[in-house]
C-alpha cells in the first residue's frame, strides 16, 4: 500500500509541477517560500515569546491579545472574546470562492519546564491547593507561531485567492474542549468553512517530515467513575460486609477479559483504570471503592457499544456481590476523522511542496484524544503531523517537562500550508 501510494504521489506531483507551471501554482509556491523564509525570524520570536508566557486553557488573555494584535496589523477583520478567549481572523480574497479554515490551539500545561532553554518558562500557577509551574510541552505555541505565519504570507497575496480564510486560535483544547466551545458560541455562524485544516507537531518525526493517517486518527475520549458501596466492617469478618475493594478488584480485571473477549480485533479499544482509592487502614472493610476509567475507541457505534459492555458488567459484577454502586459513564472529546479524499488531495500538495514523498509518513491511528475532531462535524477535516523533533535527538515527548522542538519546523509549516489552502482554493476558482 505505502509502495503504490509513493508511486501515486510522485506522478500526483509531476503533474501538480507541470499544471503549475501551465497556470501560475509554481510562481505562487515560489512566492510563498520566498514570503516565508523572510518572516522565519519574526515567527521565531514570537514563538519563543508565547513559550516564555504559557497560559492555562480559557485563560490565554495574553496569548489571544498577541493573535488578534496581529491579525488586525493584516487588515483582517478580527473576532474576539469566542468561548472567553478565542480569536477568529477572516481574510477575503480578492476574488470569489470558498470558505475555508486553519485551526491553532493556544493554551498551555501545568508542568513546570526543565529544558534549560533561554526562553523557558518561568511562570507559575496554583492548582489544588498547591503551587506548580506552566510549560508550552504539547507544542501549541508552535501551533500559534504557525498560525500567524500563514495569515501573514496569505495575506500578503490576498488578491489572488478566490475565497475566505478562516484562522481560528482556539482556546481550551487541552482542558475544556475549546473547539466544541468556540462552535456553541457562535464563531461560524456568519461565515461555515467547507474543509478545516490543521497542524500538531510530532514528537517522533524529524523537521522536514509530515505524517499522515486517513479515516479515524484518535481516539474517542470517553471513561466513568464508579462508586461501590458498603456498610463497612472489620478487616477480620469480612462475611459481614460486601467488601468494596474485592468487587472493584474483579471489576478492573474483567475490564481487561471483556476486551481480550468480546471486542472485535479489528476495533481497537482500550481501557484503564487509573484510579482506586479505598480503605483508610490495613484491618478495616472500607464503605466505599472508587474506581476512575479512561476509554479509548473510534466511532460513535464503538463508544456506544463499549459503554452498553461496561456498564452491563459493572451491574453484574455488583449484583453478584450483592453491592450497590453508583456509575458515571461520560462521553468526551470524539474520535478525529480525517477525511481520505481532502487527505488525498492535500498529500498532493505535500509531496510537491516537500519535494519528496518519502516526507510524507503514513501513521497509525493513535489512542490520545484532539478536540480538533469537534470541526469535522461541520465539515471535512485534516489534521497532518508536522516532525520537529531536533537533528541532535531521537525523539522528544510531548507533556514531558524536558519537551523540546527544532523551530525550523515553524518554517515548514507555514509553507506547507501556505501552500495547501492557496491550492485547495484554486482548483475551486469559478466553480
Amino acid at each position: 500500500m505505502k509502495k503504490n501510494l509513493a508511486a501515486g504521489l510522485i506522478v500526483l506531483s509531476i503533474v501538480s509541477v507541470i499544471s503549475g507551471r501551465l497556470y501560475g501554482a509554481t510562481t505562487m509556491q515560489d512566492k510563498i517560500r520566498d514570503f516565508t523564509k523572510k518572516i522565519e525570524p519574526k515567527l521565531i520570536a514570537i514563538r519563543q515569546d508565547l513559550h516564555a508566557h504559557p497560559e492555562l486553557g480559557l485563560k490565554e488573555k495574553r496569548t489571544s491579545a498577541l493573535v488578534a494584535d496581529h491579525l488586525r496589523r493584516l487588515g483582517f477583520e478580527v473576532r474576539t472574546g469566542i468561548a472567553v478567549t478565542g480569536v477568529l481572523g477572516i481574510l477575503k480574497g480578492g476574488k470569489p470562492g470558498p470558505i475555508v479554515a486553519m485551526r491553532a490551539d493556544m493554551d498551555a500545561l501545568p508542568i513546570t519546564e526543565e529544558t534549560g532553554l533561554a526562553f523557558a518558562s518561568k511562570d507559575r500557577t496554583t492548582m489544588d491547593g498547591r503551587e506548580v509551574g506552566l510549560m508550552h510541552a504539547c507544542g501549541h505555541d508552535i501551533h500559534t507561531a504557525v498560525l500567524l505565519g500563514v495569515a501573514e504570507v496569505l495575506a500578503g497575496m490576498k488578491d489572488d485567492l478566490a475565497g475566505t480564510i478562516l484562522f481560528i486560535a482556539q482556546p481550551g483544547e487541552e482542558c475544556c474542549a475549546g473547539a466544541n466551545r468556540m462552535i456553541e458560541d457562535g464563531a461560524f455562524k456568519d461565515y461555515r468553512p467547507e474543509a478545516f485544516f490543521a497542524f500538531h507537531v510530532d514528537d517522533t518525526l524529524k523537521t522536514g517530515k509530515i505524517g499522515y493517517t486517513s479515516g479515524f486518527s484518535t481516539a474517542n475520549v470517553d471513561g466513568f467513575s464508579l462508586v461501590i458501596k458498603s456498610e463497612g466492617g472489620h478487616g477480620a469478618n469480612p462475611w459481614l460486609c460486601v467488601d468494596p475493594i474485592v468487587v472493584g478488584a474483579r471489576i478492573v480485571l474483567d475490564l481487561q477479559v471483556m476486551l481480550a473477549r468480546e471486542i472485535d480485533v479489528n476495533h481497537n479499544a482500550v481501557i484503564t483504570v487509573g484510579k482506586f482509592h479505598a480503605g483508610t487502614a490495613e484491618n478495616i472493610i472500607p464503605r466505599t471503592a472508587q474506581l476512575n476509567a479512561t476509554v479509548r475507541n473510534y466511532g460513535e457505534e464503538q463508544r456506544q457499544l463499549l459503554k452498553d459492555k461496561i456498564s452491563r458488567l459493572i451491574a453484574g459484577t455488583c449484583a453478584a456481590a450483592g453491592a450497590a454502586y453508583d456509575l458515571n459513564y461520560y462521553f468526551g472529546t470524539p474520535s478525529r476523522y480525517n477525511d481520505p479524499k481532502l487527505l488525498d488531495e492535500i498529500l498532493t500538495t505535500a509531496g510537491r511542496v516537500l519535494g519528496s514523498p518519502a516526507a510524507l509518513v503514513e501513521q497509525l491511528p493513535e489512542m490520545g484524544g484532539e478536540d480538533f475532531s469537534y470541526f469535522s462535524k461541520i465539515a471535512p477535516a485534516v489534521m497532518l503531523n508536522l516532525g520537529i523533533v531536533p537533528a541532535n535527538l531521537e525523539r522528544t515527548a510531548v507533556h514531558s517537562p524536558t519537551f523540546v522542538a527544532d523551530e525550523a519546523g515553524i518554517a515548514v509549516g507555514v509553507e506547507l500550508m501556505a501552500n495547501i489552502i492557496g491550492d485547495y482554493l484554486s482548483r475551486r476558482a469559478g466553480k
